[in-house]
């Protein structure tokens, strides 16, 4: 590499370490990670009880998280999100705790002794532990017990046998057969806590391995296909030397990652802190508990757990097996009064009624009662076959003026009896009237514009309200043109003026499409009178994302003493290369000129007739100098092949993330890519790969477990497909990148 190069490639190190604080501090601070799930059949519905930690952005785990709430929501058509109790876990943890007794052990054995006694201390109280030293063998020290004093004991008996391998996959698959064994119920949690200083190496002198299992049979082991069989988490603790070339510190991370567990790695100087981390961990799971009605065979559920100080819920998915088809019961009859007008021209109510689980009704009922006589004073209507809306006209012929009265709403079922509310009451929906001839009619207005402010994350609805001053409370709601369904419902509110100022909703917020919304609005005046009214053209502009050159200036000018230095470092390196070109071409040789035809010279000068003076001879620099047509012609450029990358939707961070990849191949994946999407477990940790092959990029499945797909057109494994314009690829089920080839 050149002094040129190197020096470019520092101030681009320099920028990038600049840079690095603003990246971290938008990392979003909070996950939930489900660790198991464990059903209980029960006559009506499925009990569930899923387990769960809360974590921070790096993966810690966080200990008394703060929950005000959870619920869980099977995904599928009309469920609902149910309440979850969330609680400590009660029901016993089976640890297997496997300590590394390989000869490279000698001479922190007494330390990893002392460390391991003191966090097994902070123990959960439902916790067992056997205890295990492996090293070519596979030593059980104490089997499962909570006699902590035998289980410190046993941990005091752990030695470093010198001149023995590290076989550590064979460790890990016994312990996992171990747990089988031993636990008999699907309520009874399990988990591996794994300590070692070393690879799989038969000697630390020598790659060849010690184990006869793999790191995958590991993993199948740990994660079986089956999902009626429970994950059997994998907490690892590395310890590193000096050169810290003694672990596979990405393979222990990933046993951690792929079964949902953790990972501390440090040096002997942190000991304890690594064990602590892994109890802190195992400490900090809590279950959440309520009954759902599952479908027969696999489920999928989404967890949903509210923080306090976090705006937004945290929310995963999880999967569970249910033996059993539980049909929900139907929702309770739920009848509105939705508006009541009297109309004087005609002496006539008109009376809307909004009804829920209408299939339920078979006849509604509705009449008017003298309140203080407490007699009935119209006939019965009786409506059938109804819908989720209904308009009934009350003749208010036989009412007398300034007298109160009320309007009943009831329903009966096919059997003839009258059907109930959630609350016991019979009375579905009622609603007092006083009777005036001159009762005042509701407010008319109209919306004059609807705008969405987003950068405050503000929707603003202007009204124009001639009577104002009797307007008492507004509300509404925000439907999707596109798809008909309502995204939100705001008020009821007090109403102050012509503005009306929202929250944005979400699914605005995060929309990058142009869609059309239908906004209506409802003002209730003072007389309970209700008015109406719609703005059927919402279309909100998202704003453009802040390009990667913007985010850079944003965050340099928000720190001017180090945009002070990068523009100094810029100016020196710029300095710096004219230098070196005005000394590069003092020093270079003149350039050698091309051959020359001399004939075509001489024979041009012969041409002149005989009466003619002759021209005068050309030397061949002057040739060179007169005629710029025999200079040679300048190279054509040669086009090289660039790809824009976008990460547009994924379950984490790398949702958003930009990247233009010049150099080839590169890979796609969960860890050691050139680009790193590590939030998704479903993709793997080398996902695709993308190449050049002729000048054309290329995109290949490189064996993934849950396949790359395009237009959900699944991609044969390790067969390159070309990429023709801007498309989009999913990997997974979650994660969606945007392509577009770009040329230079």
């Amino acid at each position: 590499m050149t002094k040129a190069k190197l020096l470019f490639s520092l101030s681009i190190a320099v920028l990038l370490c600049c840079l690095r604080p603003f990246t971290l501090q938008a990392q979003t601070p909070q996950l939930v990670v489900v660790n198991s799930v464990v059903t209980q059949e029960g006559a009506d519905s499925l009990g569930l009880s899923v387990f769960f930690t809360v974590t921070d952005g790096n993966g810690r785990p966080i200990p008394n998280p703060n929950i005000e709430s959870a619920t869980i929501q099977l995904l599928g058509p009309n469920n609902e999100p149910v309440s979850a109790i969330v609680d400590d876990p009660q029901t016993p943890v089976y640890i297997a705790l496997l300590i590394d007794g390989s000869g490279s052990m000698q001479n922190v054995i007494g330390d990893v002794r002392a460390a391991a006694q003191s966090a097994i201390n902070s123990a959960p109280p439902t916790a067992y532990f056997a205890v295990i030293q492996f090293n070519q063998e596979f030593t059980v020290l104490q089997d499962f017990t909570n006699d902590l004093n035998r289980v410190k004991n046993a941990i005091n008996q752990v030695e470093a046998v010198p001149n023995r391998g590290t076989c550590l996959y064979d460790s890990v698959y016994n312990a996992i057969n171990l747990l089988d064994d031993q636990i008999q119920s699907q309520e009874e949690r399990r988990a591996i806590i794994l300590f070692t200083d070393g690879k799989d190496q038969l000697r630390a002198d020598s790659p060849e391995p010690c184990s006869q299992q793999t790191y995958n049979d590991v993993i199948n082991a740990a994660r079986p296909g089956d999902i009626t069989r429970p994950i059997t988490p994998i907490h690892t603790i590395g310890l590193f030397d000096a050169s810290g070339s003694n672990l596979n510190e990405a393979e222990l991370r990933g046993m951690a990652v792929d079964t949902i567990a953790f990972s501390a790695i440090g040096n002997a100087t942190n000991l304890n802190s690594l064990f602590q981390q892994i109890l802190d961990g195992l400490n900090s799971q809590l279950v959440a508990r309520a009954n759902v009605f599952a479908s027969q065979g696999e489920n999928q559920g989404v967890l949903a757990v509210k923080v306090r100080d976090v705006a937004s819920p945290l929310t995963t998915t999880f999967n569970f097996f249910s033996n059993t088809a539980y049909d929900a019961p139907p929702p309770p009859v739920n009848t509105q009064i939705s508006s009541l007008q009297y109309d004087e021209a005609s002496n006539v109510y008109l009376l809307s009624l909004s009804v829920a689980n209408a299939e339920e009704i078979y006849q509604l009922i509705v009449n008017v009662w003298d309140v203080r006589r407490g007699t009935q004073v119209t006939n019965d209507q009786i409506f059938e076959n109804l819908g989720s809306t209904l308009l009934v006209e009350i003749d208010a012929s036989n009412f007398e003026p300034e007298r109160e009265y009320s309007i009943h709403v009831q329903a009966i079922d096919e059997d003839g009896f009258l059907i109930a509310d959630e609350e016991g009451e019979t009375l579905l929906a009622e609603r007092e009237i006083v009777y005036d001839r001159e009762l005042p009619q509701p407010v008319e207005f109209t919306i004059q514009s609807v705008n969405a402010d987003y950068e405050n994350g503000l929707l603003f609805i202007d009204v124009d309200v001639p009577d104002n001053g009797r307007v008492q409370t507004y509300e509404g709601f925000i439907v999707d043109e596109t798809t008909g369904g309502k995204i939100y419902d705001f008020g009821p509110r007090p109403f102050a003026s012509g503005r009306i100022q929202e929250s944005l909703p979400d699914v605005i917020q995060s929309s990058e499409v142009l869609n059309t919304y239908r906004v209506t609005v409802y003002l209730t005046t003072q007389e309970n009178l209700r008015s109406e009214a719609s703005y059927d053209d919402f279309k909100p502009v998202p704003p453009e994302p802040p390009g990667t050159m913007a985010r850079i200036m944003a965050a340099l000018g928000n720190n001017p003493a180090i945009a002070g230095s990068i523009v100094v470092i810029i100016l020196a390196i710029t300095g710096f290369f004219v230098f070196q070109n005005q000394r590069s071409k003092r020093n270079a040789p003149p350039p050698p000129r091309p051959p020359v035809d001399k004939t075509m010279i001489f024979n041009q000068a012969s041409d002149y007739s005989a009466g003619q003076s002759a021209k005068p001879a050309k030397n061949v620099d002057d040739w060179f100098e007169d005629e710029p047509f025999l200079a040679p012609a300048p190279e054509r450029a040669v086009l090289s092949p660039r790809l824009l990358l976008k990460v547009s939707r994924s379950p984490g961070m790398s949702a958003g993330l930009e990247k233009t990849i010049t150099q080839f191949p590169a890979a796609i994946g969960r860890e050691d890519c050139e680009v790193n999407i590590v939030e998704d477990r479903r993709i793997s940790r080398r996902h695709v790969e993308i190449s050049v092959q002729n000048g054309e990029i290329m995109i290949a499945d490189l064996g993934s477990r849950n396949g790359t797909y395009l237009n959900d057109v699944q991609l044969t494994p390790y067969a390159p497909v070309p990429v023709k314009g801007f498309m989009t690829i999913r990997l997974g089920s979650q994660t969606y990148i945007e392509l577009e080839p770009l040329l230079i």
